[in-house]
């Protein structure tokens, strides 16, 4: 087979990932740009009731989940930067454990399989399909939260401009696409679709608490590097300082790492037969 007959079932299996997901784009573009709409079209009315519910914001359990209402800056980021990759998590969690465990589970994956492809190459194809439809999602609800920052510019006086709003919540990226791969590896290694997302819930879940809960326990300041949380700005730095690129290197070198994992994994998946890796060894073994 050809390198350009291979380019071309790779382009087609792309488009077909691609397309089969329009709708979720469509659907949860829609839905975060409406999010962020709403707490920037709100604002208004609540700033003056803000002010006397700032000194509780002070207090350290709400600065150690990242709340931040002493700016418009900071009330932006602490309720629409900061739970936009916790809301669009959903689907990125869905989306790549469904991707190779659940196609199996639904018996799609041998057709995917017995296509002129290696499998390297299906891994790549739905890792990029979901980066870029993860990316077209967060891109949709930059657009609106960035209009409708510029509609209540006419009634209220902020520095944050529409570029940087946009930028803050395309943030999410990075932090949305290292939690993408590590889905993508545990479906590639788990026997099925609900044991990978109950796997990379899990991993999920204690990140966020544990760098939530690290300004407030001492103790989980060693761990605290370990959560992919910790490399995501939520703050009103985000938009004065800018991203950090370091944070984003770590988040990137993370997708990287997990999708190393995946293609390693499921090369040496046995499809349809639905083990744990320990299991696939010792088959292996009596084989």
């Amino acid at each position: 087979m050809t390198v350009n007959h291979t380019g071309a079932i790779v382009l087609s299996l792309l488009k077909h990932e691609l397309g089969s997901r329009r709708l979720a784009v469509l659907g949860w573009g829609i839905a975060l740009a409406l999010f962020a709409v709403m707490y920037i079209a709100i604002y208004p009315q609540l700033s003056a009731q803000l002010d006397s519910f700032r000194a509780l914001f002070d207090l350290p359990m709400y600065r150690a989940f990242g709340m931040e209402i002493t700016s418009f800056e900071g009330f932006i980021a602490s309720m629409v930067i900061q739970f936009i990759p916790i809301m669009l998590a959903i689907y990125v969690i869905m989306s790549s454990t469904e991707t190779l465990a659940g196609e199996e589970d639904k018996g799609t994956l041998e057709l995917v399989v017995a296509m002129p492809l290696k499998r390297w190459h299906i891994v790549l194809v739905k890792a990029t399909a979901l980066a870029i439809v993860t990316l077209l999602i967060l891109t949709i609800a930059g657009v609106g939260g960035a209009i409708a920052l510029v509609a209540i510019k006419t009634s209220l006086v902020v520095d944050l401009t529409a570029m940087q709003l946009f930028l803050g919540i395309l943030s999410a990226w990075p932090i949305t696409l290292a939690v993408l791969m590590i889905g993508l590896f545990f479906s590639a290694c788990c026997p099925n679709q609900r044991s990978a997302a109950m796997a990379t819930t899990t991993i999920y879940v204690v990140s966020y608490f544990v760098e939530s809960l690290a300004a407030l326990v001492e103790s989980l300041d060693t761990v605290k590097a370990f959560s992919v949380f910790s490399y995501f700005d939520s703050t009103a730095a985000l938009f004065t300082e800018g991203i950090r690129a370091g944070d984003v290197a770590v988040l990137l070198a993370t997708a990287a790492f997990f999708l190393v994992l995946a293609l390693i994994s499921f090369e040496r998946r046995d499809i349809t037969v639905g083990q744990w890796p320990w299991q696939r060894a010792k088959s292996g073994q009596k084989n």
